[in-house]
């Protein structure tokens, strides 16, 4: 069974007003792609309703390193009363998106995904002596590589939210 050891749990970036949903969407793909992650995505909802739509997505991306270790963060988009709107950049008009939008950042390392050191308590006993004394430093940097991974994902999104904080809808 795999043991998963929680880095960063749950956090928030919150924004409302002007958007554009589909340069947000891809710059999440582009990043997962830089990074070489596989993107899985267990839900992705949306509602509709007279005061707008409400989307919930959450991204689950995976990247393996060895048989051993993998690196998982997860993206949950919470999105509310999004409406189209037109607005004006550089005099020329422009579809765009309004509304409020909740983001919530984790990120985990499994490791023994396969299940492979519990088949019987002597090799969970080597196991757990190896994480411990042998492989902490390797746990160690594989852990600040996802946490590095979630900060930069998270401070791109915001960057580019920010972008919009001061557009006026027309």
């Amino acid at each position: 069974m795999v043991e998963k050891k929680i880095l960063v749990d749950e956090e928030s970036l919150d924004y409302e007003g002007l958007f554009n949903l589909f340069e947000l969407y891809s710059i999440i793909d582009d990043f997962f792609k830089l990074k070489g992650y596989d993107k899985f995505e267990p839900l992705n909802e949306e509602s509709v309703y007279p005061e707008g739509k409400d989307i919930h997505v959450i991204l689950t991306p995976v990247k393996w390193h060895t048989d051993y270790v993998q690196k998982v963060l997860k993206i949950e988009l919470m999105m509310h009363e999004i409406k189209e709107v037109e607005t004006e950049i550089d005099k020329v008009k422009v579809n765009m998106n309004k509304g409020k939008i909740k983001i919530l950042f984790s990120c985990y390392l499994h490791t023994d995904w396969e299940g492979r050191w519990e088949g019987r308590p002597v090799y969970y006993f080597i196991r757990s002596i190896f994480d411990k004394y042998i492989y902490r430093q390797h746990t160690h940097n594989f852990e600040m590589e996802v946490i590095g991974d979630l900060n930069e994902l998270r401070s791109k999104m915001g960057s580019f939210l920010n972008l919009y904080r001061f557009r006026k809808a027309v």
